[in-house]
């Protein structure tokens, strides 16, 4: 089952610009997307949380795999 991240124009300017005030990198995204505690917030939407930030997307699953849509990045505090 293959993911795919929706990095399109407008969801990933808002979306970097949150990783980059809080000091996450694209490859924790992944990893937080790969090894983090999933919670439900409603429908489709999603929370990874990992380490000292969450991230929160939308999931949508198609028979070839999924596509994630970033939506936002949180720091724990």
């Amino acid at each position: 089952m293959e993911t795919v991240v929706d990095w399109s124009q407008k969801r990933q300017k808002h979306v970097l610009e949150r990783m980059m005030l809080r000091g996450i990198s694209r490859a924790e995204f992944y990893e937080a997307l790969a090894k983090g505690r999933k919670k439900v917030q409603r429908n489709n939407i999603i929370e990874a949380v990992y380490r000292y930030y969450c991230i929160v997307y939308e999931e949508v699953r198609f028979k070839e795999g999924k596509k994630i849509y970033p939506i936002t990045v949180k720091v724990i505090v």
